[in-house]
């Protein structure tokens, strides 16, 4: 239910989708693509989070890929969070409070709560997802004279399709991005709970406010495209614009609203900012001796910088971001799969939950390193962010597509199986 969600649907109308276009992608790539941290969530049942659990198929040494990219990837999610709060303390405040302020205002709060430990995460976020949603459905009230679904027409052909592929591309990124950290706040769960019910739970809990917040940004974004002082918001605030004007109706209420949409973005970045100390401790032994409000407190520092200088460019930035955490969770996912259902017959008793720590028990990882490397080559090959437009990507339309998410997939998933044979073979792990 978070500010950030609303951002990534306002992505597809500045790319110049129609809002049915865009709710349609929204809907159908979500219902797909949330399937894959609903099924990684159920891997905390092993008393592993998924970091640790992913040396299985990394291997113990190849699994330090796996740390540092999860760490990029909630550092930067921890600044995208920020800043798309702080466009609406920005927004509300007529640009008293830069985006650098909101940035910190936000990154410290997060922090004291992940301070206070992971029982008091699992006890605020079960109830921090409710002031948001009153926010959202204020504001699609309204705001709803201002919503059009003609504001803006569709490019066709080759033009379309390559709009339609990028959008998918940022919303299916979005979506897989908790493949990362799901499994992490299950750990504590008995052993005997059935995992049909971690996914269906995971699910819905993705699912249900994805496709709602997502679709309510698309609304927001074509009144833009009508409304000559929504457009002028937009410009000058973000996504904090077009939501104040949505809810300048409600008069002092909702000026109270835009602070909770602000704050929205607390509840959201808690298990990002956490997880990075989880995944720091996966450096090894060493690392598992560092207190984790240590780690916490690095994961904060890293977030701040981050975020206030990426808020000078927020649009190309969420983009780019979104693009290249999407690359590595595809790789990511992929060998945990593999591994998983052609290496370990899809069956948990193949896994030895005792050798986790154990680097003689476990593979190096020359196949999963393998994938990686051919995976960001399908990457590179397809990718389209604000900085780069690859070979293939620019073959589709006048400004080309972003298909990097279909080559990593498909050469990481070609990749892995024989690399991983080879390292079985020769290794016998």
């Amino acid at each position: 239910m978070a500010v950030a969600t609303l951002s990534t649907g306002m992505v597809g109308g500045s790319m110049g989708l129609a809002f049915w276009d865009c709710f349609a992608i929204i809907v159908v790539v979500n219902l797909l693509s949330c399937l894959l941290p609903a099924w990684t969530a159920s891997f905390g049942l092993s008393g592993l989070r998924m970091t640790t659990f992913s040396r299985y198929s990394f291997g113990y040494w190849g699994n330090l890929l796996v740390v540092v990219f999860s760490m990029v990837s909630t550092t930067g999610w921890n600044a995208i969070n920020s800043i798309s709060g702080a466009s609406c303390l920005y927004a509300l405040s007529d640009g008293k409070v830069p985006t650098w302020a909101g940035v910190i205002i936000i990154c410290t709060t997060v922090w004291l709560i992940c301070a206070l430990g992971i029982t008091w995460i699992h006890r605020l976020d079960a109830f921090l997802w409710i002031p948001p949603t009153i926010v959202w459905c204020v504001a699609a009230g309204t705001g709803a004279k201002n919503f059009h679904g003609a504001a803006i027409k569709s490019p066709t052909g080759a033009n379309g399709a390559a709009s339609a592929l990028s959008f998918m591309a940022v919303v299916f990124s979005f979506a897989v991005s908790w493949v990362n950290c799901a499994a992490d706040y299950n750990v504590r769960m008995p052993v005997n709970t059935p995992r049909s019910k971690i996914f269906f739970a995971t699910y819905a809990g993705i699912l249900i406010p994805t496709v709602l917040v997502q679709t309510l940004g698309a609304a927001l974004y074509s009144g833009t495209e009508l409304n000559k002082s929504w457009k002028l918001a937009y410009l000058d605030a973000g996504v904090g614009g077009p939501l104040q004007k949505a809810l300048e109706p409600a008069g002092g209420f909702g000026k109270f609203l835009m602070v909770l949409a602000a704050l929205s973005a607390i509840p959201n970045n808690i298990p990002n900012n956490y997880s990075f100390a989880m995944h720091a401790q996966n450096f090894g032994p060493w690392a598992v001796r560092i207190p984790r409000i240590i780690l916490v407190t690095f994961g904060f520092i890293a977030a701040i910088i981050v975020g206030c200088f990426a808020a000078k460019y927020f649009h190309d930035t969420l983009q780019t971001f979104l693009s290249i955490i999407g690359y590595w969770t595809i790789i990511h996912i992929v060998v945990v799969a593999e591994e998983h259902i052609i290496f370990r017959a899809n069956r948990w008793s193949r896994y030895d939950f005792d050798a986790w720590d154990k680097p003689a028990l476990l593979p190096f990882g020359w196949g999963a390193i393998a994938a990686f490397c051919f995976g960001f080559l399908g990457a590179a090959m397809g990718m389209k962010v604000a900085w780069y437009k690859a070979p293939i990507a620019g073959l589709i339309g006048k400004k080309g597509a972003n298909i990097g998410h279909e080559l990593t997939a498909a050469f990481s998933g070609l990749a892995f199986p024989l690399f991983r044979w080879l390292e079985k073979r020769y290794t016998g792990k």
